[in-house]
């Protein structure tokens, strides 16, 4: 008995689960015609920052 009322209600909340929710008027919708050309995006073949490590002068120890 609770395996029968378990598949009911089952099937009870997946046939409710599976409505679609959009607003009237949504299924006649026109995609829009040409868009236009997207940008390219390029990447610079150098990597961003210095060449070389940065050295930063040392402080002579007080003494």
């Amino acid at each position: 008995m609770r395996r029968a009322v378990l598949i009911a209600v089952s099937l009870a909340a997946l046939s409710t689960a599976c409505r679609t929710t959009q607003p009237q008027g949504a299924d006649n919708q026109v995609p829009i015609d040409n868009p236009g050309q997207e940008s390219i995006q390029t990447v610079p073949a150098e990597p961003p920052g210095p060449g070389s490590p940065i050295t930063a002068p040392v402080d002579a120890p007080k003494g």
